[in-house]
């Protein structure tokens, strides 16, 4: 069956607005009748092909030959003025301009033959709106791991290194614990307490966790490459730090980061702007248990959810049912060992790495054909040394006041370690490749490790390629080569391995639920995760709103471009189409629909959801609550707003603006704006004298107490500030009060009515239920009805590339964005304009 995309009446390519310059001119104002003129490829469309086809001839004139199809000269002569110059290509150009920038077309209304090519076959809950596993997850039980994969694993991972200090830990693909291992050597002030045991093992279940949530079978991303391509704010406070820590100065999120300030792209480069993933470690905390108003497990406003996201049952399709009643718990949670731990979140410090299996046919024989189909991501393994108190500052080898960079302590050696032996213990002896520059020969490591027993197999592969982003290369595995070491990253894992030598099978597979030491992993599904059903609020979305919003969304997703998925059956280079996962929810919260795209991101779905009712709530002037308002000359009033670029009078927006994830990454950047440089003076904080840091930006965490905004260290080593500090719903920083307060949706205080899907009303408030974290980086919009006037909801989107989610959300929001005097760009703060949406100049691949 054709993708949606091809059933799709077809969309011309939009271009980019040009500049207004003097040096060339041309004519834009062609009547609708002249669009045959601007044909000159004679396919029946407009296109930017069109103004590529007369390019060509330029250069091919120029004897610089272009390959393209050969096009009479006299349809490149737009203009008739006897002769082909650029002054015909920019017609073209202006032409398509003008067509993007007019009146917008409705809304695409798709039959229902066009829903069903949204899903394969399988379990349905409403008619066409179908959930199923993917072919290589349907096939065979064993295209998962196993217990003895499981087991397997963590013994190559402890024998890789001859430390005994580590703790590995084995996820499958949709997070879930499937098996820890605590070396001999880890210190017994953790192994002597189930808390801070089950804290120290959240530090390697993160890794592996980051690797298989943002791994696909088209890309292999490691805790590294998040790191590298997220540059997120750590500060010293939030990684040394727990979330169950007695003293309230060490309760905090326990990150597994490098500490610093980050915001740039390429990392430590001044004067560059802040990257994709900004604040990633916050996501991926969900629980079963809410921990209610005040933040705290184990307290008496905890309530348990029936399902994640509060999602309504009555709308998950069958096949999807244990994805919903799967949260990405601590190891305390699952296991038992700690019932209040929380979890550590996205580590974005080297050491995990994803875990590709080598696929079989449902009798049992190796997979022909394709190498799409030949293996299959089931998770990842990650390994974290812990040292004395779980604190991820021990692996950087932090060091405070020292003038460490951030790229010291993601490479200290205990890290580079760690990578190693994830890496080691996942690849199976063998990389697979599409180009021989990225493959290694492991061989030699096999030594290392015991032999299989008789009729044991381990089927697992290292995916590898090259993957660019705006024009840089990501790190995959290793780091970017340097002065000091001139080779590859994954040459440097492997010089260090060599270098550590082989250990023994030390420690002690943990029970991590049900008496078991290893269990085996489960799929995630892919389609309609969540059916499109009315909102329970009158007047709200309705079901048929919400099928437009997602399914116009993944006719554009088809057709972009991705920015980390690769074409692994074209010889791992770019070019592949995206994959994503789109979300909308009203503006209760309530999750109205979720689509999950074929492969998509594991991580996106958390994501997607959350963006859909971030916008929600800031967007709603009844609900927005004061303190998540920006005060950018940080004095607590929230002044005038302003919408010049030539006066720094703009404090706040008015309430009821429309902002998107992209705008709460630009306010809660460490500079303001991004690609600028924070004065030396302000080494001594924020604090004392808010209108000196205005530099900063207005929601970082960075202008708050007791931090140095010019490293994120504590401005006193041994003296951080109180939990409470920080978890405020008082102060400024929303990026903050995010990472302190799990589960929460800004400070909204939640809405009347809003219960537990699954249970009867609860004597506890639930009005949180609907709350699942905060998400600062872009793809999203509020969503609007009754001829746009009317905030009905938010739209979600999450994937592959956060200017890839903007383009798709564009599409699907058409007919339900906010009046543009509505949106946040229409406004300054500080004289500087707040963004809302971007896109790539050429996103799509059609």
């Amino acid at each position: 069956m054709k993708p949606m995309s091809a059933r799709l009446s077809r969309r011309t390519l939009r271009c980019e607005q040009l500049e207004r310059r003097q040096l060339l001119t041309a004519s834009s104002a062609a009547e609708a009748e002249d669009w045959e003129v601007m044909d000159v490829n004679v396919d029946g469309y407009v296109t930017a092909r069109d103004a590529l086809a007369i390019i060509n001839i330029l250069n091919d004139e120029s004897g610089l030959r272009v390959s393209g199809e050969p096009i009479l000269q006299t349809r490149a002569d737009v203009n008739a003025d006897g002769q082909v110059t650029p002054l015909d290509a920019l017609r073209v150009i202006n032409y398509l301009n003008d067509q993007v920038h007019a009146e917008p077309a409705p809304a695409t209304t798709l039959s229902d033959d066009a829903f069903k090519a949204l899903s394969k076959d399988a379990s349905t809950t409403s008619g066409e709106f179908k959930a199923a596993l993917s072919k290589n997850d349907a096939a065979n039980a064993n295209n998962q791991l196993t217990k003895t994969d499981v087991e397997i694993l963590l013994k190559r991972a402890s024998m890789a290194t001859a430390s005994e200090d580590a703790i590995i830990a084995v996820v499958d693909r949709s997070g879930r614990i499937l098996g820890v291992r605590v070396e001999d050597k880890v210190s017994e002030k953790l192994t002597s307490d189930p808390s801070k045991l089950s804290f120290a093992i959240d530090g390697a279940v993160a890794k592996a966790r980051t690797a298989a949530f943002f791994s696909s079978n088209a890309a292999p991303l490691t805790s590294r490459t998040i790191r590298f391509i997220s540059q997120s704010t750590n500060t010293q406070r939030e990684v040394e730090s727990s979330p169950t820590h007695e003293d309230p100065n060490y309760r905090g999120p326990g990150f597994v980061a490098p500490i610093g300030v980050g915001g740039h792209f390429p990392p430590e480069i001044p004067f560059t702007p802040q990257v994709d993933l900004f604040a990633i470690e916050h996501q991926s905390r969900d629980s079963q248990t809410h921990p209610g108003s005040d933040g705290i497990r184990g307290t008496a406003d905890d309530f348990e959810l029936q399902s994640r996201f509060n999602a309504d049952p009555a709308f998950i399709p069958a096949v999807a049912d244990d994805f919903f009643r799967t949260w990405p718990e601590s190891f305390g949670e699952q296991s038992g060992l700690d019932k209040n731990a929380v979890p550590r979140g996205i580590a974005t410090l080297p050491g995990g790495i994803p875990l590709f299996k080598e696929t079989v046919k449902p009798n049992g024989k190796p997979v022909e054909g394709k190498l799409s189909e030949k293996v299959n991501l089931v998770g990842g393994i990650g390994v974290f040394f812990p040292g004395e108190d779980g604190f991820a500052t021990y692996e950087q080898g932090f060091e405070h006041g020292v003038g460490q960079t951030e790229k010291a302590r993601t490479n200290a050696d205990k890290v580079l370690e760690a990578e190693f032996a994830a890496f080691i213990a996942g690849a199976g002896g063998k990389i697979t490749v599409g180009q021989s520059a990225f493959g290694r020969d492991l061989s030699e490591f096999d030594s290392r490790f015991c032999p299989l027993a008789d009729g044991q197999e381990f089927k697992f592969t290292a995916l590898s390629g090259r993957i660019d982003l705006v024009g840089l290369t990501l790190e995959i595995y290793g780091p970017t080569p340097s002065p000091q070491h001139r080779i590859p990253g994954i040459d440097r894992l492997l010089q260090v391995g060599r270098q550590l030598g082989g250990g023994i099978d030390s420690g002690t597979n943990q029970d991590v639920g049900l008496d078991e030491t290893e269990i085996k992993g489960q799929p995630v599904p892919e389609g309609w995760l969540v059916v499109p059903h009315d909102s329970p609020t009158s007047g709200g979305l309705t079901a048929e709103d919400v099928e437009k919003i997602i399914t116009t969304g993944v006719a554009e997703a088809e057709r972009t471009r991705a920015a980390i998925r690769l074409d692994i059956d074209g010889g791992f280079r770019p070019g592949a189409m995206t994959s994503m996962v789109l979300s909308v929810a009203d503006t209760n919260g309530e999750l109205l629909g979720l689509y999950r795209m074929p492969d998509a991101t594991i991580f996106s779905i958390d994501v997607a959801v959350a963006k859909a009712r971030n916008t929600a709530y800031y967007a709603d002037p009844d609900d927005i609550q004061l303190a998540d308002r920006v005060d950018f000359n940080g004095d607590g009033l929230r002044g005038e707003s302003s919408s010049s670029l030539n006066s720094r009078a703009g404090d706040t927006l008015p309430t009821g603006t429309a902002l998107t994830n992209r705008s709460f990454r630009f306010l809660a950047e460490p500079r303001f704006p991004t690609g600028t440089e924070l004065d030396r003076s302000l080494a001594s904080g924020c604090d004392q004298s808010p209108t000196n840091c205005l530099e900063v930006g207005p929601q970082s965490m960075l202008r708050l107490p007791g931090i140095n905004p010019l490293t994120g260290e504590n401005l006193v080593d041994d003296a951080p500030l109180s939990f409470d500090v920080y978890a405020s719903v008082d102060h400024a920083s929303t990026k903050a009060f995010d990472a302190f307060n799990v589960m929460r949706n800004f400070r909204d205080p939640g809405d009347v009515g809003v219960e537990v899907h699954g249970l009867p009303a609860l004597a506890v408030d639930t009005k949180l239920a609907n709350q699942n974290g905060v998400v600062f980086f872009p793809g999203s919009s509020a969503i609007y009805i009754d001829g746009n006037t009317k905030l009905a909801g938010g739209f979600g989107v999450s994937g592959d590339g956060v200017d890839q989610d903007d383009v798709v959300t564009f599409a699907g929001q058409r007919g339900y964005e906010p009046p543009a005097e509505l949106r946040s760009d229409a406004y300054t703060i500080g004289g500087v304009r707040i963004p809302y949406q971007k896109f790539n100049r050429n996103p799509f691949g059609d």
